[in-house]
């Protein structure tokens, strides 16, 4: 009713200008080439203002029936959204309950009410991980990539599909994206860790190391360590071709992790090979006041073969600071044994056999009992003394409790920077040292 007012309102202004332009109309003649057309200013004004209240309406008409139009898409729409989240809710409640077929047609639904892609490919993503279609599903997640609402769980999906299929080159191509995209992904930079422990891409350890830092993901003692392990690895890398740059290397990373048996006994051997025979023998030095550990006796023994020196003599220079430490005792121990000074050497051991001496100890007293005395009793004694001796320190992985050999950034379980130098748990774990040389063998995952 309003809207029939205002169009007789303006029908009535119309005719009221109209009238108003009679009263005041004279002739006037319009000329299109050589046609003369006689009319009035009344009757050319009028019919201009006609024209325009045509035009006027029809584009109200048209304006109209396009918002009626419109308005019933968008309800259409609407309605259509509803009911494609109804199936999604429905799909997601079914996937809980490993309703797996329902999950399915919920899906199918989904995809025929919803034109928007993000709901769709979330759901067609959990069903065919359920249906273990996992080319299908590669698709999907690359689908994922083109919407930025679905990009990071796209390349969660193509990171965690390319880790099943053990593909770690790809792996960590995704997984750097996503964490180029948001670094407060779960357990991100642990994984990419994963991966370049499994890939030996340690120049990429150095950069990721150095945006978690940067985004406060790690703490300073985890950055200094993951950054060391990276430097010691590419300096191993470089020894064959490179010495000098290997030097440069193992040198940053004793500055992150100074005195670290490892970087040392890689650092000396370096040194060696280069001739710079009395820079390790005074690091060596250095490095055993800090942390006597058992892995440089075969360095220092080495180390005597190049200076042309005894190995007691380089043995008692090492160890002059320290003579009361237990594994200085079995250096100088070890090393007069080598001479064949049986005596001096037991002297040595003496007052670690008061309480309960190592294994480690009771094998070099079965050694000495064999260069002395040759005797089979006090032999084997020593040896069966052994078996229940106190363990000697081994690396153990903090994860598995599983000791090997040696230390490596990467234990053969394949857990990055897990090994520990301490005790077994019990009596009956392996253990290596300078005298033992019992054999592990691990199953890698």
């Amino acid at each position: 009713m309003i809207k029939l007012f205002f169009i007789f309102i303006q029908l009535t202004i119309l005719v009221i200008i109209g009238s108003l332009i009679i009263d005041y109309s004279f002739p006037v003649s319009i000329t299109f080439d050589e046609i003369i057309i006689f009319t009035s200013t009344s009757f050319l004004i009028f019919s201009v203002i006609l024209i325009i209240f045509f035009v006027i309406l029809v584009l109200r008409i048209s304006f109209f029936f396009k918002y009626r139009i419109f308005k019933f898409g968008l309800s259409r729409q609407k309605n259509n959204y509803e009911k494609g989240y109804h199936a999604f809710t429905q799909g997601m409640i079914a996937l809980a309950n490993k309703d797996y077929k329902k999950a399915i047609q919920e899906n199918k639904k989904v995809s025929y009410y919803i034109k928007d892609q993000s709901l769709n490919l979330l759901l067609k993503s959990e069903t065919l991980k359920i249906e273990k279609k996992f080319v299908e599903l590669e698709k999907v997640y690359e689908e994922m990539l083109k919407n930025e609402n679905t990009k990071i769980l796209g390349l969660k999906g193509l990171m965690k599909q390319n880790l099943y299929a053990q593909d770690y080159h790809h792996a960590f191509i995704y997984g750097e994206k996503l964490f180029n995209l948001n670094h407060q992904i779960d357990k991100i930079y642990d994984t990419l860790v994963k991966i370049i422990s499994k890939t030996n891409n340690w120049h990429k350890l150095i950069q990721i190391n150095e945006k978690a830092f940067q985004f406060r993901l790690i703490d300073k003692e985890t950055y200094s360590i993951n950054k060391s392990i990276a430097l010691y690895e590419i300096s191993i890398i470089k020894k064959q071709s490179a010495l000098k740059d290997s030097i440069n290397l193992i040198e940053k990373a004793l500055k992150l992790r100074e005195y670290f048996p490892p970087y040392v006994g890689h650092y000396v051997e370096l040194l060696i090979e280069n001739n710079n025979l009395l820079k390790a023998k005074k690091y060596l030095y250095k490095s055993w006041r800090h942390f006597p550990h058992p892995d440089y006796r075969s360095l220092i023994k080495l180390l005597s073969i190049k200076m042309k020196v005894s190995y007691s003599w380089l043995a008692d220079y090492i160890t002059s600071n320290t003579r009361s430490l237990p594994q200085s005792k079995i250096l100088m121990a070890e090393s007069l044994i080598d001479k064949q000074k049986w005596t001096e050497a037991k002297n040595h051991l003496s007052s670690l056999l008061e309480h309960k001496p190592s294994r480690e100890v009771c094998l070099l007293m079965s050694i000495i009992e064999t260069g002395e005395t040759n005797d089979p009793q006090k032999i084997n004694a020593w040896v069966s003394r052994s078996n229940f001796g106190e363990p000697n320190n081994v690396w153990i992985c903090r994860f598995s409790n599983i000791s090997e050999e040696k230390w490596a950034s990467v234990s053969k379980e394949g857990y990055f920077n897990s090994l520990v130098w301490k005790k077994p748990a019990s009596l009956t774990e392996p253990t290596s040292s300078g005298i033992e040389s019992n054999i592990i063998k691990y199953i890698n995952n």
